[in-house]
């Protein structure tokens, strides 16, 4: 079976078909699988039109459908991905869009084309791809927020990660710009570079360590957060000047947390050991964490 692209996909659903999606949508709240009652009523579709666009957004792998006594449909990741970035376009942020360049254990990230040749990376957030007790070990709203279902974290998963970055780009270059959000969908621009971990030699690397911590020392002492899981598999380094780039922070801790202060010392104790370990660098893990307490 041919596997479409993200854009050739989005290309193939009718208007009425991004209606009876979000129509689906809404009623998952209500229901595991939505009746066609209810989707005709909300998409407010001719019977006759509804059936067809139901077997082709099916076909497409956006749905699935339940046969039993009462027929209906839920939501697949592709299906939520689909009104997201529907919302993103008509809004004017993307006009085109790429390839498949990451894929994670809870999103997918693509590139995409906006206003002005402006390169961008379209992040899906999809939570729940593993199991809810790492979920809930490293996402500490997921307690304070429960919901019905994966969708909703999912939601909220890129609405926390929008808020981190808008405010933190305020104050600092070495974290992604975002552009809008949307449901599960986080623009961003794009950031070219290599993930930490791969590169075998840096030219300065005491000098790279300082600028990411002080990324960390922002985020502590002027937003109020910790990212809570910093390492070196999510810090971006664009070469060739060496800057860093930390990525990945829907899973932010608030500094009042009773363990923001404990997160905070791993945080830079990860990428401190990192460097000494990777870079011969002789750098004081204890001294730093100290520093940006007191600061």
């Amino acid at each position: 079976m041919i596997t479409l692209k993200l854009g050739e996909l989005y290309l193939k659903i009718p208007n009425e078909g991004f209606r009876i999606l979000i129509a689906i949508e809404s009623g998952l709240h209500k229901y595991e699988y939505v009746p066609i009652s209810y989707i005709h009523q909300k998409a407010r579709i001719s019977s006759e039109k509804m059936n067809s666009i139901l077997n082709l957004l099916s076909s497409l792998k956006l749905i699935r459908r339940q046969i039993g006594s009462i027929v209906g449909y839920k939501l697949t990741y592709l299906g939520l991905n689909m009104i997201s970035l529907s919302a993103i376009v008509r809004k004017g942020l993307v006009t085109a869009i790429g390839d498949l360049t990451n894929v994670g254990k809870e999103s997918e990230i693509y590139e995409a084309i906006g206003p002005g040749n402006l390169r961008l990376a379209l992040k899906f957030h999809m939570v729940g791809r593993r199991s809810f007790k790492k979920t809930e070990r490293l996402r500490s709203y997921v307690l304070e927020q429960r919901t019905s279902n994966w969708f909703d974290e999912s939601k909220i998963s890129a609405q926390r990660e929008y808020k981190a970055l808008d405010i933190l780009s305020k104050y600092t270059k070495y974290v992604s710009e975002v552009v809008g959000y949307n449901r599960n969908l986080v623009v961003m621009k794009y950031v070219e570079g290599v993930e930490l971990y791969k590169i075998k030699e840096l030219k300065n690397p005491e000098t790279v360590f300082l600028k990411i911590l002080e990324v960390i020392d922002i985020a502590y002492n002027k937003v109020g957060i910790v990212h809570g899981d910093l390492s070196e598999y999510n810090i971006i380094i664009k070469l060739p000047d060496e800057i860093p780039v930390l990525i990945d922070w829907p899973q932010y801790f608030d500094k009042n947390h009773p363990n923001a202060n404990s997160y905070l010392k791993r945080d830079i104790y990860n990428v401190c050991t990192f460097f000494n370990k990777k870079y011969n660098s002789q750098l004081n893990c204890e001294e730093f964490f100290i520093k940006i307490l007191k600061s």
